[in-house]
């Protein structure tokens, strides 16, 4: 199944309300929230990230229906910065993109400690990174 059909498939599954997604081309950007955006603790503050690299991706939320999201690669102050956005809001930062052994920061309003997304999620600004770094695909 193309990328295409998986997505409007995924869609048609997905519960009512606001999603924020990419072209599948790669073409487009993230659109800048409307809300201050809140950053874990030692990361740039988000007016500086240049973003690299914007995709979609499918993550469960905490009752395993598929959620879609946006990927974000950016880099700030020489800093690469690993990003997930669920409905305009921030969810996941991984500031330590190098190192595999460093778990990423979860915004616990928008993930739960298992990092599945919140059905009920809000932007928190409490940000706690999980005992261990989840396995990451070996695809990629």
């Amino acid at each position: 199944m193309s990328a295409a059909a998986l997505a409007l498939a995924l869609l048609a599954i997905l519960p009512a309300g606001r999603i924020l997604a990419v072209p599948l081309d790669g073409s487009g950007t993230l659109p800048a929230p409307t809300a201050a955006v809140c950053v874990p603790p030692g990361v740039p503050p988000f007016s500086s990230w240049r973003n690299v690299r914007a995709e979609y991706v499918i993550a469960l939320d905490d009752i395993g229906r598929p959620v879609l999201g946006v990927f974000t690669a950016s880099v700030a102050q020489g800093m690469k910065i690993h990003a997930i956005w669920v409905d305009g809001v921030l969810a996941s930062v991984d500031n330590a993109v190098d190192r595999k052994d460093a778990p990423a920061w979860y915004d616990r309003g928008m993930a739960t400690v298992s990092t599945a997304i919140r059905t009920d999620r809000r932007q928190a600004c409490d940000w706690v990174k999980p005992l261990q770094r989840p396995p990451k695909d070996t695809d990629t």
